[in-house]
């Protein structure tokens, strides 16, 4: 049986599974209508599955990679396609990976917990890595995510890293608005998978309803001047939202995934490293020498006001 993990500070809960790749798979806020979960999760029976990934820290690379295929250092490395209607592979394998559990720490305002995966001869990543996550949950309505990733290995490795959340404010997204900052939308084909192109998309820089918008697009975030930039994702009839932030810069989490899912309950906001297929365009793509380390941040904030 997969076992979970609860964090509690304040009204703040999170549930977590250390064996599923730190998926997050319900968080509590205390809202200005009472305590909600605000993740759109799974349910017992499909955890060990989670067919959409979901909530998910995604490594070595995250999104689509072309035919499972990429080239590194002269070599040539094949992961399993495990999306057959683009024929290409999802997410990597971290989310189905067990973590140690090395560190928790609880006060009256925060409670985190410190998770480390080894990665040492996986099919399609033959290197050598530690990936340590650190969540640390809020009791005024917070989630902070962490991660470190370090190269182990006497060569040099490839590194894209992700996080897969689908966050519901208990409604249809049609009584929702979302805003974003600047941002290009990287165009992709028919598979998925990015031509090279970028367009500007200003849809959102003004907040704008989800009533009639479908998303499944990868965006790119200025690095230029580095810091927090915010997604925006709230219902003014339920009465509250959601604060998605990442840390871009020269080596942030510079790019995001949003996705409106069929049944339209959710928004999947997803912060990465790098782009679509990014073992191969090389967008984002972080490569560590011997013993380097890579490190992002991200989370989600509540906002009471909206």
């Amino acid at each position: 049986m997969t076992k979970a993990i609860q964090l509690q500070a304040g009204s703040s809960t999170a549930t977590l599974y250390p064996e599923l790749g730190g998926m997050i798979n319900e968080l509590e806020f205390a809202t200005p209508v009472g305590v909600r979960n605000v993740i759109d999760g799974v349910v017992c029976s499909e955890l060990p599955h989670n067919p959409g990934y979901r909530s998910a820290v995604l490594f070595p690379f995250a999104n689509r990679l072309r035919d499972g295929r990429y080239q590194f250092a002269g070599k040539s490395h094949q992961f399993a396609v495990n999306e057959a209607v683009t024929q290409t592979a999802l997410h990597g394998f971290l989310y189905r990976t067990a973590a140690n559990i090395i560190a928790e720490e609880q006060t009256a305002t925060a409670h985190s917990v410190t998770l480390r995966y080894n990665s040492t001869a996986e099919a399609g990543y033959p290197f050598a890595a530690a990936v340590e996550l650190v969540y640390t949950l809020r009791a005024e309505g917070a989630l902070d995510v962490e991660l470190t990733v370090t190269n182990r290995d006497d060569c040099a490795i490839p590194v894209v890293i992700g996080w897969h959340p689908y966050y519901t404010l208990g409604c249809d997204l049609a009584e929702c608005q979302l805003q974003t900052p600047p941002m290009q939308r990287c165009e992709i084909d028919e598979r998925m998978l990015p031509t090279g192109g970028h367009t500007i998309d200003e849809r959102f820089t003004q907040s704008m309803s989800l009533t009639d918008t479908q998303l499944d697009n990868c965006f790119v975030l200025s690095a230029d001047s580095g810091g927090e930039q915010y997604v925006r994702f709230y219902s003014k009839s339920v009465g509250y939202g959601l604060e998605l932030w990442q840390q871009t810069g020269a080596y942030g989490m510079n790019f995001l995934q949003l996705y409106t899912p069929p049944e339209r309950q959710s928004l999947a906001v997803e912060p990465m490293s790098g782009g679509i297929d990014a073992l191969n365009t090389g967008e984002g793509l972080q490569i560590l020498e011997p013993g380097q380390q890579y490190q992002g941040a991200f989370g989600v904030r509540l906002m009471k006001q909206v």
